[in-house]
């Protein structure tokens, strides 16, 4: 069986504090097969990740978190980003005409940017859209104390159900991953379309030290630090990071 990582977010994200070789040897690190780097409405990371990611020995498929009117979807295997804004419906034919699949992530929890039940059955009640829509995310590190309606509903419902880590930080990654047959990018989009997948969650609460965390990293990606891939398996040494900032700050006075 081989394991993938299918929301992941660089730097290329206005949220994320993590450069795509970080991700792409995090990912190696802990040894996942595939991954997906999935920036909000930004191409630019993922195909990135693509072109270097047989350095690491791992593979990246191409994909977007696109904001569709009706909240956020991902898309995989694609080659361009569709356009914000959309609805749920156009998105994924849209997604289709680019030769991608797409799956939910962290919905049917009535937080901002989630598709609700009622978005996602018209999508599958939808002639044109229903065969691009494979998969639904039951399991978000991010999201954990809201998944389970989502986890109960999607035994009912005709698509793969993956837990990804949605990482904005590097050491999230591969913390909730999804396993399939085989090892490939290949075999993975064949586990998604003939519902395969198994979905291994996250085995820890999603901590207030872990936002906590990721917050500190924000604020010092203000100050131009990101984890890169030199630096993201070593611990941040902040009497080091703070002397760099104050010095840039004297030299901007």
């Amino acid at each position: 069986m081989g394991t993938a990582d299918l929301h992941i977010h660089s730097t290329y994200s206005y949220d994320a504090t993590t450069t795509v070789r970080a991700i792409l040897k995090h990912a190696s690190d802990v040894g996942l097969d595939v991954i997906a780097v999935t920036d909000h409405d930004d191409i630019r990371g993922s195909l990135e990740a693509r072109d270097l990611a047989s350095a690491y020995g791992i593979e990246s498929i191409p994909g977007v978190e696109v904001s569709t009117k009706d909240g956020h979807l991902v898309a995989l295997f694609v080659e361009a980003a569709p356009p914000a804004g959309l609805s749920l419906a156009d998105t994924l034919i849209l997604i289709g005409e680019l030769g991608g699949i797409a799956f939910a992530p962290h919905s049917f929890n009535n937080l901002p940017n989630s598709l609700s039940m009622e978005a996602v059955i018209g999508a599958l009640t939808n002639p044109r859209a229903k065969n691009i829509l494979k998969g639904i995310e039951t399991h978000n590190m991010g999201t954990q104390s809201f998944d389970s309606i989502v986890q109960k509903l999607s035994i009912y419902l005709p698509l793969a159900k993956i837990a990804a880590s949605d990482a904005h930080v590097y050491w999230a990654i591969g913390a909730a991953r999804t396993e399939f047959p085989g090892k490939t990018s290949q075999d993975l989009r064949k586990a998604i379309e003939l519902n395969t997948t198994v979905p291994i969650p996250y085995e820890e609460e999603f901590s207030a030290t872990a936002i906590l965390r990721w917050a500190r990293r924000m604020a010092l990606r203000r100050f131009g630090y990101a984890s890169d891939s030199t630096s993201a398996s070593e611990p941040i040494n902040t009497q080091k990071l703070t002397q760099t900032f104050i010095r840039r700050i004297k030299k901007k006075q």
